[in-house]
């Protein structure tokens, strides 16, 4: 009898805690929501109209008011909720001249970069949009569960209690990962289906642009105005380079393939030539190039077939995936919401699959769905066929690679050339210079042989120590033009090796990965490690890098040297000779330089040379 009245007891008081409990919840929800609407206030003038000073107040004084709230749930369900928040950035350093810098701009003062690090540590943090997340949901939530609460309270406060802490606590960084990769996917998914509903509305274009060419064309051979017909077969080209571009996203690139304009040419006797035709002016000279140059340019026919047959392809092949996701969306799921959430008119022909609501909305999620799953596919099985058509012919690649070899050509002769006038001047200038220097110095020390020993003994040490000078600097200019340590142990090693170097004269650590089953020649060898030399030598030197990271690797018969610095980034080969240098440098054999560094970093350069690697060479010693 004791025990029925101490549950009783206890039942009752666990009931009287659950309401008000309860109570409390609604009350934090009515602040909640108060501070959810006021950081909005603050936050869209910020984002939306540049006003970026709004932004850190609301973020900040919201942090202090939802730890209040993370204590309150922490005591509720008997768990500890950390603060989830980064830790705040350092005070920003000036630099050697004294200036502040934040990305790519300098500043005399450390304010700006102070308040733009603090802007970046707040909006780039997870935890943010997790505040955010919750703030907005909770009202909804404790309004939805509160009132069953008054009847069942303990479970609903605890429910609460502990989905707020879930919400609010540090997320788990094997989640996050996830998490993040489950979002880049839908992100990418969303990206193909809008890039696929792009292209359908290029087709449209594209039959506008068709019926053009047509009407030019019967201009032109019809009524005799010719005037029309190279606008006939070239007023879309910029179509066409649109689509080229567009190809990219199917992984598949698609040069120019057209030939170079032709132009007039000025005979000694005054007449302007245009093959085998000669004008007197120059307007008419003009036309009948541009005339000559499209008509017989197969590039011209090549995408005037493809402007009348991409609309068709692009239809067939995209349009299913764009109109599923359109009526799965707009014609059957978001009809649902409004006719049975909001009560709205709801018409039988619209928003229902065989009159009933339930079905349209499953059929329309499964509709979509199928069209986020399939985009990304059939986009890059169009961007093939957009290259099927307006790729660059067998003769145009001929003529393109000769171009190419032709300019790779001239440059590695200019580069020959520069070199070889590098190690005239250092000669000249360095070890030429010391050892004249030794001869009259030797001539100096006959003399004083015999009168003054002790100045024939300086002079003897003086000129020990300029050969010895001299001797360094030949060794120097050798291992300039072609180090010992690349021919002896090979790329790997040696890359290894100026790691090593350059660790240890500068901060910056310098790790080498990755390794090379053989040798490939000697000079793809030797530009492949200039370049990283170069690479790494910017990294430190003007990048600031702390941290600089060199991958080597060979597969599909392409050298692939990765370089990543951990620098301020901002680095354009337009705005500077070093990577312009690299570029020829790779060039002359065929090689490539991508480039990715954004502002403030990281940097990421990838080498990609082709070679065939021979067997391993070791050294004898």
């Amino acid at each position: 009898m004791w025990e029925a009245d101490r549950d009783t007891r206890l039942g009752g008081m666990t009931w009287v805690r659950g309401v008000t409990r309860s109570g409390v919840l609604l009350g934090v929800a009515v602040v909640v929501f108060v501070q959810f609407l006021l950081s909005l206030v603050m936050l869209f003038p910020g984002v939306l109209l540049g006003l970026v000073f709004l932004i850190p107040p609301p973020v900040l004084y919201g942090r202090r008011l939802t730890n209040r709230w993370r204590a309150m749930f922490a005591a509720w369900t008997g768990r500890a909720v950390p603060e989830p928040y980064r830790p705040p950035p350092a005070d920003p350093e000036p630099d050697a001249d004294g200036m502040y810098r934040h990305d790519a701009t300098l500043y005399k003062t450390p304010r700006f970069p102070r308040f733009f690090q603090r802007l970046d540590w707040l909006m780039k943090d997870p935890a943010t949009k997790r505040d955010l997340t919750w703030q907005l949901l909770f009202p909804f939530v404790v309004v939805a569960l509160v009132p069953v609460g008054l009847l069942v309270a303990p479970w609903t406060v605890r429910a609460v209690g502990v989905w707020s802490a879930w919400m609010l606590t540090p997320m788990d960084p094997a989640r996050a990962a996830r998490k993040l990769t489950r979002g880049a996917r839908t992100q990418r998914r969303l990206l193909a289906w809008g890039r696929a509903g792009l292209l359908v509305c290029c087709a449209a274009l594209e039959v506008v642009l068709l019926a053009f060419s047509l009407a030019c064309f019967t201009l032109g051979f019809g009524l005799g105005f010719i005037f029309t017909i190279p606008v006939a077969v070239s007023h879309f080209r910029w179509m066409a380079n649109l689509r080229r571009q567009f190809a990219q996203w199917g992984g598949v690139e698609v040069p120019r393939p057209y030939e170079p304009e032709l132009r007039p040419h000025r005979r000694p006797d005054g007449m302007l030539q245009v093959r085998n035709n000669l004008y007197k002016t120059e307007s008419m000279a003009g036309f009948n190039a541009r005339w000559l140059w499209l008509w017989h340019d197969v590039a011209s026919w090549r995408d005037l077939v493809w402007l009348a047959v991409d609309p068709v392809v692009t239809v067939v092949l995209l349009g299913p995936p764009v109109a599923a996701g359109v009526y799965g969306a707009f014609g059957l799921a978001l009809p649902w919401l409004w006719t049975t959430v909001f009560d709205a008119e709801w018409s039988a022909w619209y928003g229902a699959w065989d009159g009933d609501r339930t079905a349209g909305l499953i059929i329309g999620v499964c509709l979509v769905a199928v069209a986020l799953v399939t985009a990304g596919q059939l986009v890059t099985v169009h961007a093939r066929w957009t290259a099927l058509l307006l790729r660059p012919t067998r003769e145009a690649a001929l003529r393109r690679r000769v171009e190419q070899l032709t300019r790779s050509r001239a440059d590695a002769v200019d580069a020959q050339a520069a070199e070889v006038r590098r190690i005239e001047r250092d000669l000249h200038d360095g070890a030429q210079a010391r050892l004249i220097a030794v001869g009259l110095t030797l001539g100096a020390i006959e003399r004083l042989m015999d009168t003054d020993p002790a100045a024939a003994r300086r002079l003897v040490k003086q000129t020990k120590e300029t050969a010895a000078a001299a001797l360094e600097e030949l060794r120097d200019l050798v291992r300039g033009i072609h180090p010992p340590v690349l021919s002896e142990r090979g790329l790997a090693d040696a890359v290894r090796a100026l790691a090593l170097d350059l660790s240890t004269d500068t901060a910056a650590d310098v790790t080498v990965t990755g390794t090379l089953p053989g040798r490939p020649p000697a000079p793809v060898e030797s530009a492949a490690y200039f370049a990283v030399s170069e690479l790494i030598a910017n990294a430190t030197r003007h990048g600031g890098a702390a941290k600089v990271t060199v991958d080597l690797g060979h597969e599909h018969g392409l050298l692939r040297v990765v370089v990543t610095d951990d620098g301020t980034g901002g680095a354009d080969p337009s705005r500077g000779t070093g990577l312009r240098g690299i570029e020829r440098r790779l060039g002359t054999f065929d090689g490539t330089l991508a480039l990715h560094s954004p502002p403030g970093g990281p940097t990421v350069a990838t080498l990609e040379l082709p070679c065939v690697l021979s067997s391993p060479k070791t050294s004898t010693c």
